[in-house]
């Protein structure tokens, strides 16, 4: 291997002299998600790269379905937010076409609807269910630029399939290689008492949800990260 002397480098500056305090995260790096509460979005102007497909397992809605991805390359714009603490500020997330049960679990005959027909109907008043994934992709991409309510929802899921992380007792987590998790679920409503100060050295400042919980599962203790997710969608 050449010593830098072999090299023959010079001292020329390497590109703009920036300071590594200000420059901006790397694409993929987890940012906190914004609380809950209600948000005002705006569709990237372009829809033609939002669009990827996947399969739907359960046999009560066979077949392929389609889910709009709003990722680092092509965000959601919050363009209003609580206190406009978050305005200006990318959102990412995954609308998806797949159908779920809506209204109270004993209801035999609540029926299936999916977030996205939510979206077109009762964000942008699409009258017409699309009929195949195409109809939903062309539908969603003529809407570009435009603008919908709904709240961010946070939820907490203990997955079976990744490896755990546990409190170190220092404050922070540590992975445990070859433990998964239990696969509990956690929403808003059931961590509603674990909101802290939402300024640690102020006890009587707002409540606000907390990033990571800790499993209840005597059996798993797992430390738990929230996703944000978008619901009651609206104009």
């Amino acid at each position: 291997m050449p010593s830098l002397q072999q090299l023959g480098l010079g001292n020329e500056r390497v590109g703009d002299q920036i300071d590594y305090a200000t420059i901006p995260d790397q694409l993929g790096s987890f940012q906190e998600p914004p609380q809950p509460g209600s948000y005002r979005f705006k569709l990237p102007a372009k829809m033609d790269a939002i669009w990827d497909g996947f399969e739907v397992t359960t046999t009560k809605t066979p077949g392929t379905r389609s889910a709009a991805k709003f990722d680092d390359s092509s965000p959601l714009l919050i363009v209003q937010s609580p206190g406009g603490v978050h305005d200006g500020e990318p959102f990412t997330t995954r609308i998806t076409n797949a159908e779920r049960r809506r209204g109270k679990k004993d209801d035999a005959n609540a029926p299936e609807v999916s977030d996205m027909d939510y979206l077109l109907r009762d964000s942008f008043g699409i009258a017409q269910k699309p009929a195949t994934n195409p109809a939903y992709a062309q539908t969603l991409m003529k809407l570009g630029g435009q603008e919908f309510t709904a709240d961010v929802e946070w939820g907490w899921n203990c997955s079976q399939t990744r490896d755990i992380y546990v409190d170190n007792g220092q404050g922070g987590s540590m992975q445990l290689e070859g433990k998964k998790g239990c696969g509990s679920r956690y929403y808003q409503k059931d961590v509603d008492m674990l909101k802290v100060p939402s300024n640690p050295d102020d006890p009587n400042s707002p409540k606000v949800f907390p990033l990571r919980i800790t499993c209840s599962n005597p059996e798993c203790g797992a430390t738990i990260r929230a996703f944000p997710n978008l619901v009651r969608f609206r104009k």
